[in-house]
Order: C-alpha cells, then sequence, then structure tokens
C-alpha cells in the first residue's frame, strides 16, 4: 500500500507470457513450422502489444497527481528478456537450418531432426496406372521410368529431443503400398503426426497418371505422359515436361508448371507462379500474392484473384502481374483485363482489346497497325495509346475531369480541351477498327510510334 493506494500490477506481463506460450504450443504441434521466419517478421507485434497494454492502463488505471507510472517495470523487463532470448534461439535454430541442413545444432529444450532410409522392392505396375502417393509431412518427388517399375526411396525423420527417442518414434512407422484395381496407393503407416515426416522419391512407368498429395512439403514430377494432380498444403510446387492434363492445388508456397501437353488447372493460395510453354488452356483462380508470370500458352489463359480477372487468348509473347501492375507483352488472339488499383502495360496484342481499371494507368502499344477494336474504361488514372504513323482507326476518346493530347492530326479528327473535359472524335485514314477511351480524371494520349 502507498498513501492509500492498492498496488496494481502492468497487464503487459501477462501479454507476454501469452505470446511465449503460444511459441512453445506452435512448436510443439508442428516441429517443421519456420518460426524463426516468422519471428523474424512479425517481432513489431510486440512493441503494439506493449503500446495496447500502456494505452489499457492509462485508461483504466488513472495516476493520482503528481505520480508518474513507470515506463517499464521489473517484472515486465524480466520476462521481456526472457521472451527476447527465447525468438532468438528459434531464429537462430531456422537460419542454422536453412545454411546447414545437415547440421544438428543442440539448443535444449529444441527438437532435433533424425532420420532413417527405406528402399521398397520395385514392384511392376501396368502401363496407364494410377499411382496415388500421399505423406501427412514430407517432400514427394515423382518422375517417369523407362521400364513399368514401380521403385520407391522413402527417407523417414523425426523430431526429438535425443536420438533413442527418434528411434522409438521410427521403430514402427513403413511405407506401404495398397492396389485397388489399376489403382496404387503409397503412403506411410501410420500416418505421420507433427514430430514425423516422411520424403517420397517415386519412379513410375511414363504412361501412369500421377496423384501427389503432401500437408507440408514440397512436390515435384518429370517426365509423367498421364494426368498429373498435386496438391500441397505448404509448399512449393514445381511441375515439369507432362504430357497430359494438369491440376495443382496450392495454399502457400510457390508453384512452377512447364512443358504440358494438355491443360492446366491452378487453384488456391501461395506467393509466385511461373507457367509456361503450355499447349492447352490455363486457368488460375485464387490470391496469389507473388509475381504471376506466363509464357507461350497455345490457348486461353484465364486468371482470376480477388484484385484480377484477365482472359487472354494465345500468349505467343508474356504476362507478369504483380501487387503494382499488369504487363503484357505478346498475344495472337482477343485480352480482357479487370483490375484495380494497379498500372496496365498491354503491348503487340493482334486481337480485340478490352480494359476496365480503377486507380492506375493504362498503356497499350501496338507494334504494327491494329485490326480489332480497343476498349479502354478508366477511373482515376491515364491512358496512353501509341501506334504506328501508318494506322487508320476511328477514335471516341473522353477525360470527363482532365485533357487529351494526339500526335495525329487530321480534318476528320476533332480534339478539344475545355472546362476541364477533354475530347478526341473522328477517325485516321480509311475507317479501320475502332478506339473507344473513358477515364474520369486523368490525361489521354494518342501517341505515334517512334
Amino acid at each position: 500500500m502507498r498513501n492509500g493506494e492498492r498496488r496494481r500490477s502492468s497487464i503487459f506481463t501477462g501479454l507476454l507470457l501469452i505470446v511465449l506460450g503460444v511459441i512453445f504450443l506452435i512448436d510443439r504441434l508442428d516441429p517443421a513450422f519456420r518460426l524463426g521466419h516468422v519471428i523474424g517478421t512479425y517481432w513489431p507485434v510486440l512493441i503494439i502489444l506493449w503500446g495496447i497494454a500502456k494505452l489499457v492502463e492509462h485508461f483504466a488505471f488513472p495516476h493520482t497527481p503528481g505520480s508518474r507510472a513507470p515506463l517499464l517495470s521489473g517484472g515486465e523487463a524480466a520476462v521481456l528478456i526472457l521472451l527476447a532470448l527465447v525468438l532468438s534461439g528459434f531464429a537462430f535454430r531456422d537460419w542454422v537450418h536453412s545454411h546447414y541442413p545437415d547440421f544438428d545444432v543442440e539448443l535444449p529444450p529444441f527438437h532435433q531432426s533424425y532420420t532413417q532410409e527405406q528402399q521398397l522392392p520395385p514392384q511392376a505396375i501396368p502401363e496407364g496406372a494410377h499411382v496415388v502417393v500421399e505423406t501427412q509431412r514430407g517432400n514427394l518427388s515423382i518422375h517417369a521410368a523407362a521400364d513399368n517399375l514401380l521403385r520407391v526411396h522413402a527417407t523417414e525423420s523425426a523430431w526429438a529431443p535425443t536420438k533413442p527417442s527418434a528411434d522409438e518414434q521410427l521403430r514402427n512407422l513403413h511405407v506401404v503400398i495398397e492396389q485397388e484395381g489399376n489403382t496404387y496407393r503409397l503412403r506411410p503407416t501410420p500416418s505421420s503426426d507433427g514430430h514425423i515426416g516422411v520424403d517420397l522419391d517415386v519412379a513410375v512407368p511414363a504412361t501412369a497418371s500421377v496423384e501427389a498429395d503432401t500437408r507440408h512439403g514440397n512436390i515435384e514430377t518429370s517426365g509423367i505422359m498421364g494426368t498429373v494432380v498435386a496438391r500441397s498444403g505448404s509448399g512449393n510446387i514445381d511441375l515439369q515436361d507432362a504430357g497430359s492434363d494438369v491440376a495443382v492445388h496450392l495454399e502457400k508456397g510457390d508453384a512452377k508448371i512447364a512443358q504440358i501437353a494438355g491443360n492446366v488447372e491452378l487453384t488456391g493460395r501461395g506467393d509466385n507462379v511461373d507457367l509456361s510453354n503450355v499447349s492447352g488452356d490455363v486457368t488460375v483462380e485464387g490470391a496469389f500474392v507473388g509475381t504471376v508470370r506466363a509464357s507461350n500458352v497455345a490457348k486461353t489463359i484465364r486468371w482470376v484473384s480477388p484484385w484480377a480477372d484477365l482472359t487472354i487468348a494465345q500468349l505467343s509473347g508474356h504476362l507478369e502481374a504483380d501487387s503494382g501492375g499488369v504487363e503484357i507483352s505478346g498475344a495472337r488472339g482477343a485480352a480482357k483485363l479487370i483490375t484495380h488499383n494497379k498500372d496496365i502495360n498491354v503491348t503487340n496484342v493482334a486481337g480485340r482489346i478490352e480494359i476496365i481499371n480503377t486507380h492506375g494507368d493504362v498503356k497499350v502499344s501496338y507494334l504494327t497497325p491494329p485490326h480489332d477494336d480497343l476498349n479502354v474504361s478508366n477511373d482515376s488514372g491515364d491512358a496512353e495509346v501509341t501506334l504506328p504513323s501508318s494506322s487508320s482507326f476511328r477514335v471516341s476518346a473522353i477525360s470527363k475531369s482532365g485533357e487529351v493530347k494526339s500526335d495525329f492530326d487530321s480534318p476528320l479528327l476533332n480534339t478539344s480541351n475545355e472546362d476541364d473535359r477533354g475530347q478526341i472524335t473522328g477517325q485516321i485514314g480509311t475507317a479501320g477498327p475502332m478506339i473507344t477511351i473513358v477515364t474520369s480524371y486523368g490525361t489521354i494520349e494518342l501517341n505515334k510510334a517512334g
């Protein structure tokens, strides 16, 4: 007691203890989770919690006149130092494992990884068989073989404080092949939990169809002539040289898909996407927050996300989209783009172009005179169209609150800027395709190439 007041404790200490408990709980339930990476990214949350605690204390427990609460009490300092040591330990452990994966660092009470190898006897399977490869935690590598044998090599890992403890977990772990008709299911048994992982390297006949599924791990396939289905809850997916359709579902990680003879369907969410040399259609649907790249798609690519809806036919060049913009260069067919908060740059698209955009600039360039219509609707952004001087086209360009500029000059072309409203109407040369541009706030430019 002091001056008749009851001593009160800070809530910051309780918040720190909650954070510490959550960290240890995550490590116990999911030892392979990259806690060090998360800590390195989100450590400023501690400062936010500190500020919230101080605001709550200030308004809930006002001080008497002349008194001043300490910025950090002794108990808070002790718990904060303990938390800093724990966070540094996790970050250091992940750094060591990332740079020296074969080095086991002893940092009690953290778990270590212990492994054992298992080679299954080769098993003959018929051409065109359906092979399903599953693991709860681990990487899957599936590639085509020159014969009709199914070969499996397993690397089994256990996270434990000591080697005897890991050996006990691994003793009863086996990888089995179960046959049902033309389907061969390959999986570890019993199912691995949070402390056991199984990496599988599998060779299958080239004519087989493959289904790969892991909750935590990367997936790689190559040379599979049948259909390929790949699902990963957390990990990268790399599919190369497939002779039929490909379907991928991703929850976290990157996707790289190349040399596909059939259609490609990618769903879910993740980071970067790289698609190239696809003979069929491509559909990408989900929240992929990194860079989306595509090149040489023979038919149609459709990308649907919370911030964009793009359809491009016969992408002979490339598409690149990220958080700041969308760039398309080279397409023999039509292109339709619906986006917001992105800059758009379209070059050398032969077919009809339709762009609906908000809060971003739009640039469209033609390397040869256009043969199909261009329609641009842009809210709060500039619009710039560049055409060869030999082009023939009709135009209706209106900036409702901005100005217009034109390098083209013709008695049939009317350009005016009056009362903060710009307008270009008329035509250049013979009739040609129709160029329609409307923007609410921004400048419209018609430029001559070169």
